[in-house]
C-alpha cells in the first residue's frame, strides 16, 4: 500500500468507483471481456475500500476520551 494521505486514499477509491460504475453500464449486453473487466475492478474496490479505511484508522485517535476533562467544562459554564 502506497504511503497516501487520507484524503487521497478517499479520492482514489471514489474516482475508481465512478470509472467501475461507468464499465458496469449496459451490463445486461456485456460481453464475457467486459464482464471480467468489470470483476476484476469490483475486486480492486474492496482493496481500495481496505485501503481506505487502514488510513481512516491510523489518521483518528486511538484514546476516544475526551481531550477536555468534562467536569472543567461543567464548572467553566460551558456544559
Amino acid at each position: 500500500m502506497e504511503n497516501l494521505t487520507l484524503s487521497e486514499n478517499a479520492k482514489g477509491f471514489m474516482d475508481y468507483a465512478v470509472d467501475t460504475i461507468n464499465a458496469m453500464d449496459g451490463a445486461p449486453e456485456h460481453s464475457p471481456a467486459q464482464k471480467d473487466e468489470v470483476i476484476t475492478r469490483l475486486s480492486r474496490l474492496k482493496t481500495l475500500l481496505s485501503e481506505l479505511e487502514q488510513s481512516y484508522l491510523d489518521n483518528t485517535p486511538g484514546d476516544m476520551s475526551s481531550p477536555v476533562d468534562p467536569e472543567y467544562i461543567a464548572a467553566a459554564g460551558h456544559s
